[in-house]
């Protein structure tokens, strides 16, 4: 039997300096690179992921900015009418609040955002005519930038008109051969689409006139090579093949009154969310309908209204919408909508339809953004 003798608190004590000693001696950057791996996988905040990587050069080497894991959207604030050199982004779940400052931005009008990349229309800050109305804008350059690695990818320009103008309809991931879309408006000839291609030096004109009676906003959604439009007085919804510009599908109106609404790819599933709004002037009066595009049967495809998308978390704004895997991420509920909209951002249960306020500092929020630190190849 081994017996001590004199104070205990001094042998746990010397045990205790003998383990932190222990500590100290390890040789954090021999860690496995497949324990490495499992551990960045579950950094869903980015400037985590960042610190991460430069602990030391085998954690980086393990760890390549294209393996980032699944990022939980920030918010956009909306920014002055276009003048502001800057971006100001609000992380939900880390409760941080992240600045970007670039002259470039100085005139840049933002839609969207696909893989960290937004939809950008430069016009000239120095052309007042130029920001008299979103309706007389003129066209001077539009690309697809990166605001947390300054990667940029210029389009070829496009001219739709004296009166055109740009806005974001898709696609939620951009890649090489995706469409890139830019909507027109006309006094005199209606309304006008053109689709470009990434990687590629043309655009493709498509004129909606016949299905698009009122203001574009809102009008047009894309999914891979589908373009969708719901008709705001019968409520049916045409599909269009990109690839040959002509119509593909015509969809049975839903049940709900027609408010607006947005189309989101959910893990394959295509998935349409309408915003119906009660009788009175509060804005908080509204609440979803979520319908699934059904392709199964002999009938024709139609859509048909589900109240559980499992798995999935909706984030959407007035540019559409994305989805994400719940169990990625820490802290988001599943079968939900995250809205943005007006002064504040809203957590809604699809189910059940109870309404949560959630935190922004901001006095505007405008839209989701995915951030990436990987560049999108051209």
């Amino acid at each position: 039997m081994l017996l001590i003798r004199g104070n205990p608190s001094l042998v746990t004590t010397s045990f205790a300096v003998m383990e932190a000693e222990k500590a100290a001696e390890r040789d954090w950057s021999s860690l496995a690179p497949e324990l490495l791996n499992l551990i960045a996988k579950h950094l869903s905040e980015i400037s985590d992921f960042i610190r991460f990587r430069a602990v030391c050069t085998p954690w980086r080497l393990s760890t390549p900015i294209t393996d980032l894991p699944p990022q939980f959207p920030w918010i956009l604030e909306k920014r002055g009418y276009y003048f502001e050199p800057h971006m100001h982004f609000y992380s939900t779940t880390s409760s941080k609040m992240y600045a970007f400052h670039d002259p470039k931005y100085l005139g840049q009008r933002v839609f969207g955002s696909s893989q960290g990349y937004m939809l950008s229309e430069f016009c000239d800050p120095t052309t007042n005519r130029a920001f008299t109305s979103p309706y007389t804008v003129h066209t001077y350059q539009i690309s697809l930038f990166n605001p947390l690695n300054n990667h940029e990818i210029t389009l070829t320009a496009c001219d739709l008109g004296l009166y055109s103008y740009s806005y974001w309809i898709g696609p939620q991931q951009y890649q090489i051969g995706e469409y890139v879309v830019r909507g027109g408006y006309f006094n005199h000839r209606g309304y006008q689409l053109a689709f470009c291609r990434l990687g590629q030096d043309s655009w493709f004109k498509f004129n909606s006139e016949n299905y698009c009676d009122d203001c574009p906003d809102f009008g047009f959604f894309h999914i891979k090579s589908m373009l969708f439009r719901v008709d705001d007085d019968t409520g049916v919804t045409y599909v269009f093949d990109l690839t040959t510009g002509n119509l593909a599908y015509v969809l049975p109106q839903v049940e709900d009154p027609i408010g607006n609404y947005y189309i989101v790819d959910a893990s394959g599933h295509i998935l349409i969310v309408f915003q119906c709004f009660g009788a009175s002037d509060d804005s908080h009066d509204f609440w979803f309908h979520v319908y699934q595009l059904d392709f199964s049967g002999s009938s024709s495809p139609h859509w048909v209204k589900v109240n559980n998308i499992g798995n999935q978390a909706l984030f959407i704004d007035l540019d559409g919408g994305i989805a994400l895997e719940a169990s990625d991420f820490a802290g988001i509920n599943a079968n939900c909508i995250y809205y943005i909209e007006q002064s504040w951002v809203k957590r809604i249960d699809i189910e059940t339809g109870d309404q949560e306020l959630l935190q922004c500092p901001f006095k505007e929020p405008e839209r989701w953004f995915v951030p990436n630190l990987g560049h999108l190849q051209s």
